[in-house]
């Protein structure tokens, strides 16, 4: 009979430890998700269309670039930071330099977009996809270049290029359109070198 009260035991502590973890997993998921709905609340605190439950706002942008531009044009007059939702990725829309400002200025949202990753294989870990102290760093060594004071002295050197764009730009103006990327690269090249 002992052998039973012994089996007995270890079926229960094999009830306990499943129980303790069936209580674990579900406590995790429910401070997760509570977690997850105060996010939710307190984006929708900003201006923005209203999405659907899963896809959110991804039927309204999934449209061809020019309209895509103007439907995000139109979330951008709701207000100076504007949401919107694809799938279950929030976006916001910043539509103003103070706004900008106030975040730029901020060590604690200098993160970039999980997006950004792509651009890794591409660009490394550079100025533009570099996060927090590195980036802050990097940045501090490059402002000074673009100081007034230093611009001022390419003021000559920029308008002379400029005003040769200009006169090319002036030949091909005959109502018809053309590509201007290349003529803007050589004149960028022409004033940096």
């Amino acid at each position: 009979m002992s052998w039973l009260r012994n089996e007995t035991l270890e079926w229960e502590k094999a009830n306990v430890v499943t129980f303790l973890v069936i209580t674990a997993s579900i406590i995790y998921t429910l401070v997760r998700l509570f977690k997850w709905q105060h996010k939710v609340w307190l984006l929708y605190q900003l201006p923005g269309p209203r999405g659907f439950p899963v896809l959110g706002n991804a039927l309204y942008l999934n449209v061809d670039p020019p309209e895509l531009f103007q439907r995000l044009l139109k979330v951008a007059e709701s207000g100076e930071v504007a949401r919107f939702w694809t799938m279950y990725t929030p976006y916001c829309l910043i539509s103003s330099a103070t706004a900008v400002e106030v975040i730029l200025r901020s060590q604690k949202h200098l993160d970039k977009s999980h997006d950004m990753e792509l651009a890794y294989p591409f660009l490394g870990l550079s100025l533009l996809t570099s996060t927090g102290s590195h980036w802050q760093t990097r940045r501090k060594l490059l402002t000074p270049a673009f100081h007034f004071k230093i611009l001022e002295q390419f003021v000559d050197v920029f308008n002379k290029q400029s005003n040769k764009l200009v006169n090319k730009l002036q030949k091909k103006a005959d109502g018809n359109p053309f590509n201007i990327s290349t003529d803007i690269t050589l004149c960028l090249l022409d004033a940096i070198c």
